[in-house]
């Protein structure tokens, strides 16, 4: 279940969420700027299916010492997903929920979870996360608070939207 999901439950329960205490913490917010570049880049699915094997091939060293650090500290595999809400929590914590720097970190959360996703829906659910996150912030002792319950609302919504995977055009000959 991911951050943000526990984070909304918690909020409909009317508990705190459970920090999450992990290796994640250790990297540095650079490191994971990398690692989740690289990943990006490879086209790895939420399924753990790699689209494009040979970017690891070709990854740069900054990239490759990123990936290595998170198994040093976690012993396992990068959670690529877990890693890019750590960056978006890192984002708004720093430049505030509503920066660039937290919409741009949303974006790349919504393309590693949504991958097939249309850009439209991408985008309006990275808008939806942020505005969550902010209203969160402003509202925090407040979990029946108009403008906290619409943002949970909205989240909900755009996360019943179903996505049709594209398929290949066929290719006809000339």
């Amino acid at each position: 279940m991911s951050r943000l999901k526990k984070r909304v439950e918690a909020l409909e329960h009317r508990r705190q969420p459970v920090e999450w205490r992990n290796a994640l913490k250790l990297l540095t917010t650079s490191e994971l700027r990398r690692a989740l570049a690289l990943v990006e880049r490879g086209g790895l699915l939420p399924n753990g299916e790699v689209r494009h094997p040979e970017v690891y091939h070709e990854a740069l060293p900054e990239e490759w010492e990123a990936i290595e650090r998170w198994i040093e500290l976690c012993g396992e595999p990068l959670d690529h997903l877990e890693a890019a809400e750590e960056l978006l929590d890192r984002m708004g914590e720093a430049y505030g929920w509503r920066s660039r720097e937290a919409v741009d970190a949303a974006l790349l959360l919504e393309r590693l979870e949504l991958t097939d996703a249309s850009p439209w829906l991408i985008g309006k659910t990275a808008e939806a996360v942020v505005s969550f996150y902010a209203e969160l912030e402003e509202h925090r002792g407040e979990p029946r608070h108009p403008e906290l319950r619409a943002a949970v609302r909205r989240l909900e919504r755009l996360r019943e939207i179903e996505y049709v995977r594209p398929t290949p055009a066929p290719e006809y000959p000339e």
